[in-house]
């Protein structure tokens, strides 16, 4: 197949989906992209409108060695990290997957709102069927945001296999243009050297009374070094694995994107000797703060700048995981050999090919499992918090067993099961009534009936009564953060005179420490069914998550189009 055809769309949208209201035809070349992720990324240029960008992703097993340790991977055009995907404010992403897997998949574009889009936002049995094995599907959406984000697959364990990468927005109006010279993008994962098709049947289990499976190790940029002594008989092992390793030149700036796409661990990430100016959190510009280390939750990203203004050495990249969640003798792979102090390489420009002998900073505990100081991160642009709540939710988060006695997660004492063959949204559009969806949807419904939706509001309060942190993610929204209580301090509710109204970080994963409650809010201005859940993978697939079904009475109205429909007809077939 050649997927380096130049394709002509018509685009032929009902005027029920006013948001994205267009009837163009226009000639685009797809790419068949790939990317090297230690190299300076470059910027698009700025155009003088909004463009199609057009990029074909195939989806392919490839036997890769992150760690060391080879294994089959889940790949996007056979690379792990995918390839980073990028576009400017305004324009139309046009995604074409074709599926080589020999499994369904579906991908999931994390932190984009997907405004009248709601049926492109990736989520399997929510707003989609998935893409069958040898089929191709098609993902269109326009953006009008800024920032970090990334793509990972929203089907089964497909994200903790490799399904995964950056995708990156830009802003030519970004204040921060010019207070640097270069950028890179980093991301940060776990890796598991069994396949989630061996990991999830056990962890599902009726008789599993173990914790999440621990990971075999911890990479930067997808390269990590496994300890290759502990592998099983038979395995293919490199000891000496290369190392992340990212070039600067003495005197310059660099702006790091900093992406943890982790299944379970939390980082605390620093550079020896090069304190981090954080500039931007979730898509959203903040005002400058400088930090020695930075806390990085799951799904959770950090754009800060980096002065190499130090002498040209060589200087280590720490990425140090804490653990967020319970182990015991009981908890598939609980003897791994994991090393918890994951590393990488900052390396200037003439320096000597030797290790590093730079000097740590302090490692905070107090950062272990949690954000960054929530008070620290202040919008660049004073954003005004809705003042109209619609709707205000009490997210209730604990653990539990079925009747069988296999573990569930629960919200509300209720564990989420998708609808695998009959997405939600569909059925919204259907005439099925949210009162009439099974208790296992988990929905939770508001309509916005002002003439100003994005000053109606919805609160969550989520009330995490476990030991362990959740990193909450809602889809299709960012949100204010208005209150985070501390661990083991205030799982009750909090009173509205602590909540922070005036300054809030904006953001759209949240940590949730143990035995506390995490007040966040957002804008009750796109229609649709959006996913609300803990983005510990191990978690959700548990089924602590629920479905906010947002403006039913206007979203029934949209025409999902005939190739994302098609999808469901392909899986019940």
């Amino acid at each position: 197949m050649n997927f380096g055809l130049i394709f002509t769309f018509l685009v032929l949208i009902s005027s029920s989906n006013s948001a994205w209201l267009d009837r163009r035809s226009e000639s685009y070349e797809c790419i068949n992209v790939t990317s090297d992720i230690f190299k300076p990324l470059e910027p698009l240029s700025p155009t003088d409108g909004p463009v199609t960008r057009c990029y074909n992703l195939e989806l392919v097993l490839t036997d890769l060695a992150p760690d060391g340790f080879t294994r089959p991977v889940w790949t996007a055009n056979g690379q792990y990290p995918g390839p980073i995907l990028q576009a400017n404010h305004g324009d139309r992403m046009i995604v074409n997957v074709f599926n080589k897997f020999g499994d369904p998949a579906t991908i999931h574009w994390h932190g984009m709102f997907q405004k009248g889009t709601n049926f492109y936002d990736g989520p399997e049995g929510i707003t989609q069927c998935a893409i069958p094995n040898d089929d191709k599907f098609t993902y269109n959406f326009t953006i009008k945001q800024n920032g970090t984000y990334w793509y990972h697959s929203h089907h089964l364990g497909q994200m903790i296999d490799g399904l995964k990468g950056p995708l990156i927005i830009y802003n030519p109006k970004d204040p921060y243009l010019g207070k640097y010279d270069f950028e890179y993008v980093m991301t940060l994962s776990d890796w598991y050297h069994a396949p989630t098709s061996i990991l999830l049947p056990i962890f599902s289990s009726d008789s599993y009374r173990g914790f999440a499976p621990v990971p075999d190790s911890g990479e930067i940029s997808g390269l990590g070094q496994y300890d290759c002594k502990a592998v099983p008989k038979n395995s293919t092992c490199n000891p000496n694995n290369k190392i992340a390793t990212y070039v600067v030149k003495k005197g310059k700036k660099y702006r790091f994107r900093i992406i943890n796409t982790s299944a379970l661990v939390h980082y605390i990430l620093s550079i020896d000797n090069h304190p981090l100016t954080i500039i931007e959190v979730d898509g959203t510009l903040v005002k400058p703060v400088t930090l020695n280390t930075i806390p990085i939750n799951i799904a959770q990203r950090y754009s800060v700048i980096l002065d190499a203004n130090q002498e040209i050495d060589n200087y280590q990249i720490r990425a140090h995981i804490t653990d967020c969640t319970a182990i015991d003798n009981k908890t598939l792979n609980f003897d791994s050999a994991i090393n918890y102090d994951v590393t990488g390489i900052l390396k200037y420009d003439g320096a000597k090919d030797k290790p590093p002998t730079s000097n740590p900073y302090h490692l905070n505990t107090s950062e272990e499992c949690s954000d960054v100081n929530p008070n620290f991160l202040k919008p660049y642009v004073e954003q005004k918090v809705p003042q109209n709540v619609i709707a205000t939710f009490k997210a209730l988060v604990n653990f539990g067993a079925a009747a069988s006695g296999r573990g569930i997660a629960l919200i509300n004492n209720s564990s989420f099961v998708p609808s695998d063959n009959y997405p939600t949204n569909q059925k919204i559009v259907d005439g099925i009534k949210p009162d009439e969806l099974s208790n296992t949807d988990n929905p939770y419904t508001y309509e916005c009936d002002s003439g100003d939706c994005d000053d109606a509001a919805v609160e969550i309060f989520i009330i995490n009564n476990t030991t362990d942190s959740h990193p909450f993610h809602v889809h299709g929204h960012d949100f204010f953060v208005l209150y985070n209580g501390e661990n083991n301090s205030d799982i009750k509710s909090p009173q509205k005179s602590e909540f922070n109204f005036k300054d809030p970080v904006i953001r759209d994963v949240v940590t949730v420490l143990p035995n506390s409650t995490t007040v966040i809010l957002y804008s009750a201005n796109n229609p649709g069914v959006w996913l609300f859940h803990c983005h510990i993978q191990w978690h959700l697939s548990m089924g602590m998550a629920a479905q906010l079904i947002e403006s039913p009475s206007i979203f029934k109205n949209t025409i999902i189009p005939s190739d994302v429909t098609a999808l469901c007809a392909k899986d019940r077939g």
